[in-house]
């Protein structure tokens, strides 16, 4: 199996105005947040944040589905540009762009992936549009991202690269280079690994391994009083 891989990228908020607005999408789903030095956890709770050049990422654990969700809640909250960044199985990289919790563009290099009747429709919904990012990132231009939003063919060299200054050709790490380009924080580790703090995260799908907690998480389900998608 390749990698699975989810983040979020947020532009323009703090690292504490971002975990603010998580905290609220997992309480609102009957889970939490919390630094991981103060709780008990495994490793498929952890999420690691990082923040530079004015911008927040969160790496997800590996278990997390709700990454589409949670950058649509976290783009409304606080009314940003958000991300949702995701590698599947290691054969492509994609994303959704929010802005104020709205749909403003999406992109996906191979979507006969999961349809291999896909026509000219579908490749035109996910093909990215550069000029809809360009408001929230002055210091680029549509030539310098525009490479990046093509589609893929199987059938072609996968080392060729967007950009001669890439460090990834049309593979899933291609992702890093467009972070790059976007000044999204995506520091890794010599041995692979993203840096950041780690934080324990945990909903009603992804719940938490900690006995305590868990019988607080089921409370919380069993008496809920709306479901998640009604919190706002």
């Amino acid at each position: 199996m390749g990698l699975f891989l989810s983040l979020s990228s947020v532009v323009g908020k703090s690292k504490e105005e971002v975990l603010f607005a998580l905290k609220k999408y997992a309480a609102s789903v009957s889970g939490d947040l919390v630094k991981s030095d103060s709780i008990e956890c495994v490793e498929s709770n952890i999420a690691k944040v990082q923040e530079a050049n004015g911008n927040v990422t969160i790496y997800y654990p590996s278990d997390y589905l709700e990454w589409d969700d949670s950058a649509e809640f976290i783009s409304k909250e606080l009314n940003a540009p958000v991300f949702s960044f995701h590698i599947h199985d290691g054969d492509f990289w994609m994303y959704h762009f929010f802005v104020n919790g709205e749909v403003r563009d999406q992109f996906n290099p191979y979507p006969e992936y999961w349809d291999d009747e896909s026509g000219k429709e579908v490749h035109e919904q996910w093909m990215g549009n550069a000029e809809a990012m360009l408001d929230y990132f002055p210091h680029l231009t549509k030539a310098d991202i525009s490479a990046y939003l093509v589609h893929w063919d199987t059938d072609e060299n996968g080392d060729e690269k967007a950009y001669d200054s890439d460090e990834y050709g049309r593979i899933d790490w291609q992702l890093l280079d467009f972070m790059k380009k976007l000044n999204l924080p995506c520091e890794m580790s010599e041995d692979g690994e993203f840096e950041g703090d780690d934080y324990t995260i945990w909903t009603s799908r992804l719940p938490i391994n900690n006995n305590k907690l868990q019988a607080k998480q089921d409370t919380a389900i069993q008496f809920a009083s709306k479901p998640w998608w009604k919190f706002w």
